[in-house]
């Protein structure tokens, strides 16, 4: 899917989409500091900030309030994979190194889990970022939207898996996407 085409069904996804392209101007992919906080206020509470160490370490650095009262969990200074399933670690893994390697976006749905023993589709984006210290890991940047119009039920109160995607679609920013 070409940057162009990508029409995503979440506000939240559609705002940061609206704020990452200007941030990027003529660059592949913006600088950490080339963020404007002020362009995402209305969806701070659900993004989040992950260095891509390697498929095996990816470090959450920044995760809002709201992924937190959803997921029922903290995740900032975790490792994401080990919130993954151990069987669908290698493909969350390799996917998000793709994402910061080729660099490319990805879009995907996957669904949560909550206290009402319901679960309920979330849209998630993802985007690629440059540190702001040469050397260190590239970053992803991500947002998620709950797909339901309902207000976002309780989290469950123990910890949860983040499930692997019913979706996924890598998105071309200028470099291509990875194949397979």
């Amino acid at each position: 899917m070409l940057l162009d085409d990508l029409n995503p069904q979440t506000g939240n996804c559609r705002r940061l989409i609206d704020a990452w392209r200007p941030w990027r101007g003529d660059n592949l992919v913006p600088q950490r500091a080339d963020m404007r906080l002020e362009d995402i206020t209305d969806i701070l509470p659900w993004i989040s900030v992950a260095d891509v160490i390697s498929e095996s370490e990816i470090t959450i650095r920044l995760a809002g309030t709201m992924i937190r009262e959803v997921l029922g969990v903290e995740l900032t200074g975790r490792n994401l994979l080990d919130l993954t399933e151990p069987e669908h670690r290698p493909a969350r893994g390799a996917r998000s190194v793709q994402l910061t390697t080729q660099p490319c976006g990805a879009i995907w749905v996957w669904n949560l889990a909550f206290a009402d023993q319901n679960s309920r589709p979330a849209e998630n984006l993802s985007l690629p970022m440059l540190p702001n210290e040469a050397g260190r890991p590239m970053q992803m940047l991500n947002v998620f939207g709950m797909l339901s119009t309902k207000d976002p039920p309780l989290a469950i109160n123990r910890e949860q898996q983040v499930a692997p995607s019913v979706q996924h679609s890598f998105i071309d920013i200028g470099a291509g996407i990875p194949e397979g």
